[in-house]
């Protein structure tokens, strides 16, 4: 009797500190104050006001963030579940928010996405390796809610291969390698030969990283833009 009491004594013990260390990994903001990422914010809402930026709880751009701007790489505390908040400029109300981990020595870049109510903040680790002598590198990211969930990407409406292939909404491609000069993008709905439109770009330099993004809420205000990784 004495012993299964003792059993059960531990048994409890044992219960509360897993329950404790569970809480402990799961709480929001677990800010590692020795690491330190990279991140870039972007603002991908085409009907968004000009927008602040917040991670775990601290300011990290202070309003004038507007539809297509994007920020330089800016050093900041890696760690767990860190809140991210847009909020519209002036405001302490979020306009869009999500939880993420941060890991130390990676670089990220960070969307608001989706309009009203679908107005969302995502997240993509960036990869800033160069590519093949004479090439351009690239990746794209489908945060269009208009276009087709699924899409195709080409360099021309004639092409018969697709740069990016079946790529999901919310999702980014792998980065894929592309000829220098390149200054235009086809998107499709997956196995389609009508194209959503003729995307125009800033042409692609040998030796640059691309980020490309889709945009729009509605077929009339689908969008390309690019920024530049490197």
């Amino acid at each position: 009797m004495k012993n299964n009491s003792v059993f059960k004594k531990l048994f409890a013990v044992t219960a509360i500190l897993g329950i404790a260390f569970s809480m402990s990994s799961c709480k929001k903001n677990d800010v590692d104050e020795s690491g330190s990422a990279n991140i870039r914010v972007i603002n991908a809402s085409a009907s968004s006001s000009a927008q602040s930026f917040y991670l775990a709880n601290s300011a990290v751009v202070q309003g004038g963030l507007r539809y297509g701007d994007n920020t330089n790489y800016m050093a900041v505390n890696s760690g767990n579940n860190l809140v991210t908040e847009f909020r519209n400029e002036g405001s302490s109300a979020a306009y869009a928010s999500g939880k993420f981990d941060i890991t130390n020595t990676l670089s990220y870049s960070i969307f608001l996405a989706g309009d009203g109510q679908q107005a969302r903040v995502k997240v993509y680790e960036d990869n800033n390796a160069a590519p093949a002598s004479g090439k351009a590198r690239l990746r794209f990211i489908h945060l269009s809610d208009a276009a087709p969930e699924f899409i195709d990407v080409r360099t021309s409406l004639n092409a018969t291969t697709s740069v990016v292939a079946g790529l999901k909404r919310d999702n980014a491609s792998t980065y894929v390698d592309v000829d220098a000069g390149l200054s235009s993008l086809f998107v499709f709905q997956v196995g389609q030969s009508a194209s959503l439109g003729n995307f125009n770009l800033s042409t692609f330099a040998a030796g640059k990283i691309y980020t490309v993004y889709i945009t729009g809420s509605t077929s009339s205000t689908i969008r390309v833009n690019q920024f530049t990784q490197n």
